[in-house]
C-alpha cells in the first residue's frame, strides 16, 4: 500500500475522535500526572501533524506489515483494556502513522538523555526498549527508536 493511502485511511478513522478532550487533558490541572499530560500533548500534537502532512515522496509500506501492527495492538487491548474501543482505535491509527509514515517513537520524547526516550545524533533512543522488544507482540519490534547501550545510560 501507498503511504499516502495508508494516510487517506488514518484521517478517515480519526476524524471523529474528540481530539479536544486530548487537548484540554494535556493542560488540565486535574490530570496530576505528568506522564499523562505528556502523552495527550504528544498524540494531540501527531494528530494535529496527521491532518497537516502532504506526502511529497510516496512510498510503498508492506500490507503485512500494516496488519500485523493492528494485530498487535488488538493483541495488547485484548489483553490489558478490553472494551476501550475508542482508544484502540485511536492508538492504532497514531501507531501506524508513527511508525510507518513519520518514522518517529511510539512515546513523547525529549533531546534530554535523562529521559526514557530521546533524540540524539539524528536518532532516537529508548531506554526501555530493550526490555519490552522481548514481549508478545511487543510494538517496540516497529518502533524507530534504537536501544541505548549500557554507556549511553549513564
Amino acid at each position: 500500500m501507498k503511504a499516502s493511502k495508508l494516510l487517506k485511511i488514518i484521517r478517515q478513522n480519526l476524524k471523529e475522535y474528540p481530539i479536544d478532550y486530548l487537548r484540554n487533558k494535556a493542560v488540565d490541572d486535574r490530570y496530576k500526572d505528568p506522564l499523562v499530560k505528556k502523552l495527550a500533548k504528544y498524540n494531540s500534537t501527531v494528530y494535529d501533524e496527521i491532518y497537516a502532512l502532504d506526502i511529497q515522496d510516496d512510498f510503498e509500506i508492506k500490507d503485512s506489515l500494516i496488519k500485523n501492527i493492528q494485530s498487535d495492538i488488538g493483541f495488547y487491548f485484548d489483553r490489558y483494556a478490553p472494551g476501550d474501543a475508542e482508544t484502540r482505535e485511536f492508538t492504532k491509527y497514531i501507531s501506524l502513522y508513527l511508525a510507518l509514515i513519520a518514522k518517529k517513537p511510539l512515546h513523547p520524547f525529549t533531546e534530554d538523555n535523562k529521559d526514557d526516550v530521546y533524540f540524539f545524533n539524528g536518532d532516537y533512543f529508548c531506554k526501555g526498549r530493550v526490555k519490552y522488544i522481548h514481549d508478545k507482540k511487543s510494538l517496540c519490534r516497529y518502533c524507530v527508536c534504537k536501544n541505548v547501550s549500557f554507556s549511553g545510560m549513564f
